[in-house]
Formats: structure tokens, C-alpha cells, sequence
């Protein structure tokens, strides 16, 4: 047991000091923590590029939602199927996915 947590301080030492040397590496090379002059360029053509994402997968659920109510307004009995499998799907990616990631 005694080795084992020697095994784990030295371990963690390890890792500190790594991480220490590489940080020291990005100062060296340039990296002071403030974004270069040309930076906001980059920072809106990322925003348009969001917010056209986030446009696109309204659109595409909107539309989705109305074709099902369109089919549950015919009478189509597998209606509510898809429209569970469509909430199942928006619940996987809003809920699961960024849970298993964090």
C-alpha cells in the first residue's frame, strides 16, 4: 500500500513538472495570454459561422416538427413515432452527448 501511494505522489510530481515545462515552453515561444492584431477577424468570421449553424438546425427542426404535425393532422398512425424519435434525437444531442464529453 505504502508503494503504491509513493507510486502516485511521484506520479503527480511528474505530471505538474510537465505541465510547468510546457507552459514555460508556450511563453517562450510568444503566447503572453493577449490575442494578436489581427484576432478579430478570426473572432467574427467564427461568430458568423455559429450563428449560421445555429440557423440552420432551427430551420431544419422547424421544418421537421411541421411536417409531423402535418402528418399527425392527416391521420398517419406511425405520426407520434416519428415525432418521438425526433425529440429522442434533440435529447441526445442537448443532453447525452455533452454529458459523456464533459
Amino acid at each position: 500500500m505504502r508503494v503504491r501511494s509513493i507510486g502516485l505522489s511521484f506520479m503527480s510530481a511528474a505530471a505538474i513538472l510537465g505541465a510547468t515545462g510546457e507552459l514555460a515552453a508556450l511563453r517562450a515561444a510568444g503566447l503572453n495570454g493577449k490575442a494578436p492584431s489581427g484576432a478579430s477577424a478570426f473572432k467574427q468570421l467564427i461568430s458568423t459561422l455559429t450563428s449560421n449553424w445555429e440557423w440552420l438546425i432551427g430551420t431544419g427542426v422547424g421544418l421537421i416538427l411541421v411536417l409531423i404535425a402535418g402528418l399527425m393532422i392527416a391521420g398517419s398512425m406511425r405520426a407520434p413515432d416519428h415525432l418521438f424519435r425526433v425529440i429522442g434525437g434533440i435529447m441526445l444531442i442537448l443532453v447525452v452527448i455533452p454529458a459523456v464529453l464533459a
